[in-house]
Formats: structure tokens, C-alpha cells, sequence
């Protein structure tokens, strides 16, 4: 699927090569939400039972640039429902990222059965959960997974409403059902879910609150660390790809390539470069630093995911793979450069005109899409053995992006 032609970008896409830089990836201009006939919005019938739905369960555990993901559907939501009860159902490792989402009413916390220790102990934790949730006595369940699993568990919950993705026959327990376009922007789909409801969208633009007990400690945090108010800084993540059950290295940009580019920042802006991250990263990033001539803040490990969109509500911009913190960066306002391999930016990528892509589209890319997360194939490790979508970028490349983003922002 080709890209749709872009305004501001022309310039900086003449710097690189034109299969490397891209602009607000997102698929635009779908038309209407691609839903099933019977869940066309604005239908009479829609609203009226709309008005009976006093409390809405909201079901997506996991990740973090998923459930970002799913913001701006929370939105709409409690556009749609302004006196309902909104709760979210979400896995403890997450969730953070939306515990403090203005538009939620309650956090209810559930690990999936496959990151528990034992079958037993993950069938005691999901009966355990099914149990609070039918006393709660909700309404209707917005459901992002496109499982069978997610519409059998809302089901045994008592829950009446069932919505979500009809995926490859996957939602025959929904009692509406609404197509996954695996060609649209993540943040598309989950609107699709709830406007299919005759709800409208409020917005695109994903969020993450910061609330003044994460601003004070990073304050102290990076005053600690020599930063000061005047100062510029730049965020990098040189790790991530780690999620629960889940590892994706090949995500990542070489650790050489990193140091040579904070040196070339820091002495051609004058910024300082915050390194980000959080367990698993620790050797990378210490690889990347010990490759540097210049100093730099190791802040890795250092922070939740609370603590760390307080400290990228401070720079003015963050440089990354895609990752949590790439996603949190958007969901505060900081401009952002993603680096992009084996993933599609056009379906992941931050929305807006904030928000650059380097992505060298070779013939294997990408490779890890909605039709191949759910096989069997192992992401860890490149098929090919050297991820050649990650190789090809080079150092060149972020910095013709990191000047875009510098003289824009300026």
C-alpha cells in the first residue's frame, strides 16, 4: 500500500533517500469507519439502546504503545457516554499508562493466563477476576483484543454487550462485530470499535496525563543530574522491544550508530542526551555511552513509565525505536524521530506532524505485521540473520531528521 502524498515533508524526504523518511505514516484518508453493515454509525436504533449502557468494561492488557493506542477510542467513548461508568481492564504491567486517563472512571487489574507461573494459578486469577466483574454488573464490553479468548472471558463475565474485531472467525461470542482492516493505523481500528456504536471520533491524538507527583520527582531527578531549565535535551532509547512473553532485539539500532549520533547532537546543538530505558536495557545502553566522547545522562532503570513521561514532557525531542517510550513521548507532545525496521510505521507510527519516521523499506520489510504476530514465527532474531532493514540506516539519516525536527521546533 503506496503512501498518500504528504505537504511539509517534501523538503526533508529530499535529504534522505525517498524509501527512508516519512511523515505522519498513518493511513489517511480511509473514508468512513470499515465496520459491518448493522453497526453503521448514527443508526436510530444504536442510540436509543446507547441510552440503556450505564457501565462500559474496556478490554486491552497489553502493551504500551497499544493501549496509548486505544486513547483517543476512550475519547470518543465519553463523548458518547458522558454519565456512564467506564472502567479498563488492563494487565499489571501497563498499567500505568492509563491509570490516570481522564475519561476512565476505574482501573481493574488482570494478567493474561500466559504470563502466569502455572495453569492453576492463571485459572485461580482469571475465576478470581470473573467474579469481580459479574458483581460489578456492566453493560457492555468494548473488546480491542482479536481473540476468542476476549469475547469467551467478557461472556462468563455476565457481560450482555459484547463488541469487538470479527478476526478470522474469531468473534463468533461478540454480539457485534466489527471488521479488522489490518491496512489501518492502530489508532483507526479501536475508533472503528466504538464509533460502530454511532458514536463520533473526538480526535486522533493519543494521551498520557502527567500528574504533579512525577513532575516533582523528575524535577529533583534531573536537577540532580545537571539539568537545568535553560537547558535543551534530547531523549534516546538505544533498547527496547521488550514487552511481557515477548522480545524483539532486531527492533533495535546498532549501539555504535547511537553514540556517534549523541556526540554529533550534543556538540552541533549544544543539548544535553538523556539516555531512557528500563530493565534489559542496561548493557546496550552501556555499550552505546562507553562509544561516546561526550558526556551524557544514564537514566536507565531509573524510572517507571509515569516518571519517564514526566521526563519527556522536559525535552524537546526523543530519538528511538518503536517502543513504549516512543510512544509515551507522542502521548505527551514531544516531538519525536522513530526508527523503524521490522514493524510498518504506516500502522504504528506516532500520528502528527510532530512526529518523523526513518524506515528503509527493503523487500523483507516489514515483516512483523497483524497477519504474522499471531503465527509462530520468531521475532527475536532476523530470519536472514543480520536485520537489513535495520542496517541500512545510517547515522546520516537521523541527523537529517534531527535538523527538520530542530529548526521546526526552535
Amino acid at each position: 500500500m503506496g503512501l498518500k502524498p504528504l505537504s511539509r515533508p517534501e523538503k526533508f524526504r529530499t535529504l534522505c533517500d525517498k524509501k527512508t523518511c516519512y511523515q505522519d505514516c498513518g493511513n489517511n484518508g480511509h473514508g468512513e469507519s470499515n465496520f459491518l453493515p448493522k453497526s453503521s454509525p448514527g443508526n436510530v436504533k444504536d442510540i436509543r439502546e446507547n441510552r440503556r449502557i450505564k457501565k462500559i468494561l474496556i478490554i486491552k492488557l497489553c502493551c504500551v504503545g497499544d493501549i496509548l493506542f486505544t486513547t483517543p477510542a476512550l475519547r470518543a467513548l465519553r463523548r458518547g457516554f458522558p454519565e456512564a461508568h467506564l472502567a479498563y481492564l488492563v494487565g499489571s504491567w501497563s498499567k500505568e499508562i492509563i491509570e490516570d486517563n481522564p475519561n476512565l472512571d476505574e482501573i481493574i487489574i488482570y494478567d493474561a493466563p500466559a504470563h502466569a507461573s502455572s495453569r492453576w494459578r492463571a485459572f485461580i486469577r482469571t475465576l478470581s477476576c470473573l467474579r469481580k466483574l459479574r458483581q460489578k454488573k456492566f453493560d457492555l464490553a468494548v473488546i480491542f483484543h482479536r481473540t476468542s479468548f476476549s469475547g469467551l472471558f467478557a461472556l462468563l463475565a455476565g457481560i450482555p454487550k459484547r463488541i469487538g474485531f470479527d478476526y478470522g472467525g474469531l468473534g463468533r461470542l461478540l454480539t457485534r462485530k466489527v471488521v479488522f482492516d489490518a491496512s489501518k493505523h492502530e489508532v483507526d481500528r479501536y475508533l472503528d470499535v466504538v464509533t460502530s456504536l454511532g458514536i463520533e471520533s473526538a480526535g486522533r491524538t493519543t494521551e498520557m496525563k502527567v500528574m504533579a507527583k512525577e513532575e516533582n520527582y523528575v524535577s529533583n531527578l534531573l536537577q540532580t543530574h545537571g539539568v537545568k531549565t535553560v537547558d535543551r535535551v534530547v531523549a534516546i532509547l538505544a533498547g527496547g522491544g521488550k514487552n511481557p512473553g515477548a522480545s524483539m532485539p532486531i527492533k533495535r539500532w546498532q549501539a555504535e550508530k547511537f553514540a556517534r549520533l549523541a556526540d554529533t547532537i550534543i556538540e552541533k546543538y549544544k543539548v544535553k542526551v538523556i539516555f531512557l530505558g528500563g530493565p534489559g536495557d542496561e548493557e546496550v545502553v552501556k555499550k552505546v555511552v562507553s562509544g561516546m566522547k561526550n558526556e551524557s545522562i544514564n537514566l536507565v532503570g531509573k524510572t517507571n513509565f509515569k516518571q519517564l513521561a514526566a521526563i519527556l514532557t522536559h525535552c524537546q525531542l526523543f530519538i528511538g525505536g518503536d517502543s513504549g517510550p516512543l510512544h509515551i513521548a507522542a502521548a505527551v507532545g514531544t516531538p519525536t524521530i522513530g526508527i523503524f525496521g521490522p514493524s510498518d510505521p504506516r500502522l504504528v507510527a506516532p500520528k502528527g506532524e510532530n512526529h518523523l519516521v526513518i524506515w528503509k523499506h527493503v523487500s523483507c520489510s516489514p515483516c512483523y505485521q497483524p497477519e504474522t504476530v499471531r503465527t509462530n514465527f520468531d521475532f527475536s532474531i532476523c530470519p536472514r540473520g543480520i536485520p537489513e532493514c535495520m542496517e541500512k540506516i545510517m547515522v546520516e539519516d537521523i541527523l537529517a531528521a534531527v535538523r527538520e525536527q530542530m529548526e521546526e521546533n526552535d
